[in-house]
């Protein structure tokens, strides 16, 4: 009896030096592949051609996406869904210096209703640029751009792809609705920081307080000087004869 009662007593002692664990919750569906993020690479396609020299200001060029976005087993947009490119600035090419385009997207169009914006990895393209970035500006396989000289036109033909990111998240985590969210917006160094709490003033302002006069030093008031009295002229003396 009294070793079924110590062997209880070290028992309450143990559950006491040693808690029982907490089995943690198990992950958010979120997690599980119902978000697509903001900055997901998309791939688009030109449709017709664009050139530093042809390609006015302002021309709206289209393309579609080249593969389909899809989330939790839902086909979002399409393969081929059109996205619309415009150009926003062009310069030709001179003597010394590379014809230049410079491309924005269009949101593309969801199948709910919603417009998934769009960012390019490259906007402002010259065709030293392109050379340079192969994975993200890729040519038909028999266009080349002119290597290692200046003053070239920039041409894109048909069939180019763009690499581009989506410019928000998509969340299904409610397979009846999908939304779109947005980031924050960036934070430089030279923004001013956001107080949290408001700081207590020195004192209270009290409207109905009027303050007494201020009293200044005492001036004397100086004395007025004597008015001076007239004198009588002497009378000129005889000239002697």
């Amino acid at each position: 009896m009294n070793l079924a009662r110590g062997c209880a007593a070290l028992a309450a002692l143990a559950s006491l030096a040693f808690p029982p664990l907490v089995k943690a919750d198990p992950p958010q569906p979120a997690a599980a592949g119902f978000l697509l993020p903001a900055g997901t690479p998309v791939a688009i396609v030109l449709d017709e051609r664009l050139d530093s020299a042809q390609t006015p200001p302002g021309a709206v060029v289209p393309g579609h996406l080249r593969t389909a976005i899809v989330l939790r087993g839902r086909t979002l947009a399409r393969a081929g869904t059109t996205v619309l490119v415009t150009v926003t600035e062009t310069r030709r090419a001179s003597r010394d210096v590379d014809g230049e385009v410079v491309l924005r997207l269009h949101p593309v169009k969801l199948s709910d209703e919603l417009e998934l914006p769009l960012r390019l990895v490259h906007s402002d393209l010259s065709p030293p640029l392109v050379r340079a970035n192969p994975e993200d500006i890729t040519l038909p396989p028999r266009a080349q751009l002119a290597a290692g000289t200046a003053g070239v036109e920039l041409v894109l033909p048909a069939g180019t792809v763009l690499r581009a990111h989506t410019a928000a998240t998509i969340d299904a985590t409610d397979p009846a609705h999908t939304v779109l969210v947005t980031p924050p917006p960036f934070t430089i160094s030279t923004d001013k920081p956001y107080s949290a709490f408001t700081p207590i003033p020195l004192f209270t302002y009290n409207g109905t307080f009027t303050p007494p006069p201020r009293r200044g030093r005492s001036v004397a008031t100086p004395s007025p000087s004597p008015t001076p009295t007239e004198t009588a002229t002497p009378s000129p003396s005889p000239t002697p004869s």
